[in-house]
Order: C-alpha cells, then structure tokens, then sequence
C-alpha cells in the first residue's frame, strides 16, 4: 500500500457532471455523488440547485418545475403544477399533502385587542397608542373634522380625539364645553 486512496484512484473524485476532479473546497453531495458547487444544476434550466431541493430523472437533476413539465402527468394544468397532479397509478392512494383536518376543534384567539374608535381587532402592525388608548392607525382622525392625525397632534375631550383646531373651535373659551 502506497499510502494513495484507493477510492480516488490517486487523485480526487470526479464531478457526476463534468468528470473532473473535485476537490473539498468546491465538492458538493447530492443524489449520492460528488459535484462541483457550480455544476450541481436543472438539466432542464440550468439554474443552480440547492441539493435536498431538487428531483432526479435518469441520474440527472432537475428543478421541481422542469421535472414537473418533463415527467410529470400531461394535459390539464402542464407546467409548474404538474408535478403536483394526480397520476392514475396514485388514484387509489392517500395524498401526502390531503388535509385531514375535520374543523371540529376551533382556535379561537381570546383578548384581542380593539380599536377606540371602530371597535374591531387590532394587530401589531397598525396598532398606535394614543392617551392611553389602542386604535388602528388609519382610525386616529378627528372626531369633528375627520382629519388623520399623528399621536401626538391629538387633544381628548368626553372620550373623544379631535385636531388642535377643532378642538379650539369647540370647546375653546367661546366654545360649547
């Protein structure tokens, strides 16, 4: 024994693309041999594959949607679906993708906060506080003149939010108060 993998043959593996060698920095395992990172391609497009996302047809790699196109069931819905279609032979089989789920068992979501002013559920994302109250952002608009105002723009007054100006006009020293 010389010392040489045997296995290499005296030199590195072989990409299952190019035939030439591979070595670590550049290898890459996928459909149980070695290629080149930038080998490792759809026969059918050419993109680049993430290995463990791609399918395999006569030992070649194939994206999901050229497979679909290629070997996939012909007719109705041809293309990026057709992987996804039903063949005769599966007719009788269980879908692993079915849902199963009868609705019996409902989650529903409790203690959902509600806007001020329209008094339906409010979520992170619109949420805005406002003296001590949550509204939907598009909701923070003047009682009186309907204008939408910044948080801290707003002047309360009966548990209502009005702008400086209506809020002067209404309840200043010669409003109604």
């Amino acid at each position: 024994s010389s010392g040489i993998n045997a296995e290499y043959g005296g030199g590195a593996p072989k990409c299952h693309a190019c035939q030439k060698s591979v070595y670590m920095a550049e290898e890459l395992n996928a459909l149980g041999k070695k290629w080149h990172k930038v080998c490792f391609k759809c026969e059918g497009c050419g993109k680049k594959l993430t290995p463990g996302m791609e399918t395999e047809h006569d030992d070649k790699p194939y994206c999901r949607n050229c497979y679909g196109k290629k070997f996939g069931p012909k007719g109705v819905g041809g293309g990026a679906t057709a992987g996804c279609l039903q063949t005769s032979e599966e007719s009788s089989s269980t879908s692993k993708f079915k849902n199963t789920h009868t609705g019996k068992n409902k989650f529903v979501i409790t203690n959902q906060e509600k806007c001020h002013r329209c008094q339906k559920t409010v979520y992170a994302a619109e949420k805005m506080l406002v003296l001590r109250k949550i509204f939907h952002k598009m909701c923070v608009k003047c009682n009186s003149c309907g204008k939408t105002m910044d948080a801290g723009a707003v002047l309360e007054h009966d548990d209502e939010i009005y702008c400086k100006s209506c809020y002067a006009r209404e309840f200043g020293p010669h409003g109604k108060n």
